[in-house]
């Protein structure tokens, strides 16, 4: 009975722990989270006469297509590129040695019999030695390209834009996930309204997939909780 008793807790405790693992990733966009984002309010200000308007597309005949406004569009590029290597390497080793020796004791001579009758060495010898030794070493490298169309929400005080960008593909049962997201400044902006993700300060890249591949790369969720739980 006892030992019913204590299966059936496991079995809870493993279901609750699997339950509590929670994630972000597999979970398709929802439609407000791709809806164009609220933009700055514009006070509009009549001019009589005026032909053109402050908040058309070509108010500054001379103005290019780059990104400028709150919900306007800039492409960025992704490309990272990362590697690091480290190495230690620690050796130690330590010998001592002692040696001592006592001729007169409370007043009794030790080089001849004791107290006791017996003949004491009047000599006090020890050595000890240790040594350590330990090797590590790790490497880690990463690559990602990728083009990702991101909108600028929100526009500083410095006029450096914020922008968020997410890129959604499915193949067949298979969805890939891109969102990106970071400040960047209007100078760093090329002339074909593109950004270099090495301009971008905060960056923040997002890849992941959802899918029978990305299911097989993952525990299944018992042995997640076992996982959990497993105190060995």
């Amino acid at each position: 009975m006892k030992a019913g008793t204590i299966l059936v807790l496991i079995m809870v405790a493993a279901a609750l722990a699997a339950c509590s693992h929670t994630t972000d990733r597999g979970r398709e966009f929802a439609d407000d989270e791709l809806s164009q984002p609220v933009e700055e309010e514009i006070n509009d200000v009549k001019s009589p006469g005026s032909l053109w308007s402050e908040n058309a597309k070509f108010y500054d005949m001379f103005s290019d297509h780059r990104a400028r406004r709150v919900g306007d569009i800039v492409i960025v590029q992704i490309i990272e590129s990362s590697s690091a290597d480290k190495e230690a390497k620690t050796e130690a080793t330590r010998e001592s040695s002692m040696d001592h020796s006592v001729s007169n004791f409370l007043g009794l001579p030790l080089d001849r019999s004791s107290i006791f009758g017996y003949g004491i060495e009047p000599g006090i010898q020890a050595e000890s030695s240790s040594e350590f030794s330990g090797d590590g070493k790790t490497s880690r490298k990463g690559t990602l390209n990728a083009v990702v169309s991101a909108r600028v929400t929100r526009i500083l005080p410095t006029g450096n834009f914020v922008i968020r960008g997410r890129k959604q593909i499915r193949v067949n049962d298979e969805a890939q996930y891109i969102v990106v997201s970071g400040i960047i400044r209007p100078e760093d902006i090329l002339w074909n309204n593109s950004v270099m993700s090495t301009s971008i300060a905060d960056l923040k890249v997002d890849y992941y997939g959802s899918g029978i591949l990305g299911d097989q790369q993952s525990k299944g969720f018992l042995a997640r909780a076992i996982d959990k739980i497993w105190p060995f």
